[in-house]
């Protein structure tokens, strides 16, 4: 497979080294690109470019990319990168890193693929706190139970519609700090939240 990665501060340069290690094929662009941090783990192309600028992509084999990852410091450029890679040059996969959550969440329903670090790290940080608050309950815990906002689309709904795969059921509902029953006639609500467990 065959990456290009737009972008190489700590996560574009970790990236690129994860994937060269796989002995994949890589290629880093980037302003002003100090080659002698690739040295170690690296065997990829570097260039030295500027990625908004087609020539330096063409430059660099987008044309025959499979995946195209754009993680610069700045959310436009990446979404505008990642919009090129896919409408323009047709890559297969095209990744954006968009550090704005409402940024992320306008692109990501413009149908990009985004990730987005701002939203990972709180999410990573409230699971934290969760556990805390629960260990004593550690050996009691069903990890087989998800609780789920319902989509915007599912909202009116009742649950016998709501289109969730196929070892996936329904077990009940969290409304108003009580959990209820499921019942299949139930219609969601904004607030509810879903909870679903995987059938066996």
């Amino acid at each position: 497979m065959f990456t290009m990665i737009v972008g190489s501060g700590r996560l574009g340069f970790g990236l690129a080294r994860a994937l060269s290690s796989r002995h994949e094929d890589v290629v880093i662009i980037d302003d002003d690109l100090d080659p002698q941090k690739f040295i170690d783990n690296f065997d990829g192309l570097i260039v030295d470019g500027d990625p908004m600028d087609m020539s330096v992509l063409e430059r660099s084999g987008i044309r025959h990319t499979d995946l195209f990852i754009a993680v610069t410091a700045d959310d436009n450029v990446n979404a505008i990168c990642v919009q090129a890679a896919r409408k323009v040059y047709g890559v297969p996969r095209a990744v954006a890193r968009i550090a704005d959550p409402d940024c992320e969440k306008f692109y990501r329903s413009r149908g990009l693929d985004t990730v987005c670090p701002t939203t990972t790290g709180i999410n990573q940080v409230l699971e934290m706190i969760q556990k805390d608050r629960f260990d004593s309950f550690e050996d009691n815990l069903d990890h087989s139970l998800i609780c789920i906002h319902p989509q915007k689309e599912w909202i009116g709904l009742p649950l016998s519609r709501i289109p969730l795969p196929r070892d996936v059921y329904t077990v009940g509902l969290l409304r108003n700090g009580r959990v209820t029953r499921v019942a299949r006639h139930e219609v969601v609500r904004p607030n509810d939240t879903i909870v679903i467990s995987k059938g066996p």
